[in-house]
């Protein structure tokens, strides 16, 4: 049995210019030829597709900047307390006002409102505000 060596990059790049592979068994192998040319529909095709993953990126980074807005203009308009009232809108919470519901995220005190009911990786219900459920669509 031969015994491999690792080529030193003057081969690596002598090989490269041949385009005969990285090993010395590349020659035996029927992969590593070179393809023959894509005709005009194959590569019209390649490009529509690369144009519509593009689309699809842009889109994507669109919608999380908006997300990202709506979740800024959302910690802005925080109002509440967190203890005795609604960290989102501030109502009051008590005999007489809504009863509150603390966030399974931040731990902050959120009335049903403003409060979304969800379930975790694990399958286990979990109740955040809305900040903390956008906080993780965004990701």
């Amino acid at each position: 049995m031969e015994r491999w060596v690792c080529p030193n990059d003057r081969q690596l790049a002598l090989r490269a210019k041949l385009g005969t592979g990285w090993s010395v068994h590349t020659n035996r192998m029927s992969s590593f030829q070179k393809a023959k040319q894509l005709n005009l529909d194959e590569q019209e095709q390649i490009m529509r597709v690369m144009q519509r993953a593009e689309y699809l990126d842009q889109s994507e980074q669109e919608r999380i900047g908006r997300l990202v807005e709506k979740l800024d203009n959302m910690k802005k308009n925080c109002i509440g307390n967190g203890t005795t009232q609604c960290v989102l809108c501030g109502d009051e919470f008590g005999l007489l006002g809504s009863s509150p519901t603390f966030c399974d995220d931040c731990k902050k005190a959120v009335c049903s409102k403003c409060g979304v009911d969800t379930i975790n990786s694990a399958r286990q219900p979990l109740w955040l505000c809305k900040i903390c459920s956008e906080h993780r669509e965004v990701g």
